[in-house]
Parts: structure tokens; C-alpha cells; sequence
């Protein structure tokens, strides 16, 4: 099998000849990894190798962008979910683009849902649905991601419906193992507990996670 053949046989619960493996954030893609995530498509060619593109939700980009979200929504609704669906448009229209340059699906990464950055109220109320809708739109993709970045106080109920062909999270920081997330939810995982259908390999020092990744650097747009 090749590498893209082999993650969306394992994304759709078919057989492969090995585990396939993501190499994420931060490292060179090697030969062990099955799939390229890249910022952009600027330079890269189509090989046996998955390509995905890294697109950051709407609360993420606005993190980037030194915009509150969470302040803008309570002090006027109107104005805070105009900005909130002028990103969502945006980051909609990343994906798109990218998919239409030959990319085979989206490495999406979902910041928000956890008690550090939003309430359960916030997230559930003004971001979820969102999320949902960005995701949706993409859902003619060969291979789709959504990455969920959180410590133990991310959200991974609310987030567990969230339409994708394999959902990834920290097992390290956040502490929920391959076992509990099926509990939530069915269908392909990308983690890095041996349980998972897909073996996530993040290439950071042991003493780092991607949780703190993340917050230091927690946007690259297209």
C-alpha cells in the first residue's frame, strides 16, 4: 500500500499493512510518516505521501490577530459575531483553496474548547457550531483532521461529534487515553496511544507537549 492509501483505508476503518503514522507539529515529515502537513502548498509535490494543510480554527486566528473574541462577544454581541463569522468565512475559504491546489485533505486545529481559554457556556455557544460549519465545508476531502488542543481541561465531549476522518487530541497532557475518547466517539482516532487507529508523532523533546507548543506559538495560518 502506499502512505495515502494506507491512512484512508485505516480513516475509514479498512485494512492496512501497518499502522499508519502523522508526524505533527514542528518536525520534517520523513520517510516514516504518512502523510505531509504543511503550512501552505507554496512547495511540495504529490507523491505516495498524503499531503494535508494546518488551518487553524476561528479562535485561533483571532488569538493571532491580538483579538479578544470572548470580550468582543460580551460587550456587543452583533459586532463580536461579525468578527467571528468574517473568520470563520476566512478560514473556510483556507481550506477551499487549499483543497482545490491538490491538497488531500485538512490538518485542522481546533483551539478554544478548554476552561483556559472559554466557559463550557463560551465555547458551547459561540464557537462549536462554528466549527462544525468550517469542517462541513470541507467535507468533499479525501482525509480530514481536527487536532483538538487542550491540557485536562479541554472539552473533548463537546468536541467528539465534530464531523472528521480522524480525530486527534494530546494523550500526554490532557490524560484521556484511546479508550475513553471511544466511548465518546466512533470511528478513527490519531493519537499517540498504541490503541489508536492512526500513531501520532509530534517530534518534540520529551520535556514539551503540544498543548504548550501551542499556546507559545498558537497560529500558522496559510
Amino acid at each position: 500500500m502506499t502512505s495515502r492509501e494506507r491512512l484512508v483505508a485505516a480513516a475509514r476503518g479498512g485494512e492496512v499493512d501497518q499502522k499508519p503514522v502523522i508526524v505533527w507539529p514542528g518536525a520534517s515529515a520523513s520517510d516514516a510518516s504518512d502523510a505531509i502537513v504543511l503550512k501552505d502548498l507554496a512547495d511540495f509535490s504529490a507523491g505516495d505521501q498524503a499531503v494535508l494543510v494546518q488551518v487553524v480554527n476561528p479562535f485561533g486566528q483571532a488569538l493571532a490577530k491580538g483579538i479578544d473574541l470572548n470580550s468582543e462577544l460580551d460587550a456587543d454581541p452583533s459586532k463580536g459575531d461579525a468578527i467571528l463569522q468574517s473568520l470563520r468565512q476566512e478560514v473556510i475559504d483556507q481550506g477551499l483553496q487549499a483543497l482545490e491546489r491538490g491538497a488531500d485533505g485538512i490538518f485542522y486545529v481546533l483551539l478554544g474548547a478548554r476552561g483556559s481559554f472559554c466557559t463550557p457556556m463560551q465555547y458551547g455557544g459561540h464557537y462549536l457550531e462554528v466549527d462544525r460549519e468550517i469542517l462541513e465545508a470541507w467535507s468533499d476531502a479525501r482525509l480530514n483532521v481536527v487536532f483538538v488542543a487542550g491540557n485536562d481541561d479541554v472539552y473533548i465531549d463537546f468536541v467528539s461529534d465534530l464531523p472528521a476522518h480522524l480525530f486527534a487530541w494530546d494523550v500526554e497532557a490532557s490524560t484521556f487515553d484511546a479508550a475513553y475518547v471511544r466511548t465518546l466517539r466512533s470511528g478513527a482516532q490519531l493519537s499517540s496511544d498504541p490503541e489508536s487507529e492512526v500513531r501520532l508523532v509530534t517530534g518534540l523533546t520529551p520535556s514539551e507537549n503540544l498543548a504548550a507548543l501551542l499556546e507559545k506559538e498558537p497560529v500558522h495560518a496559510i
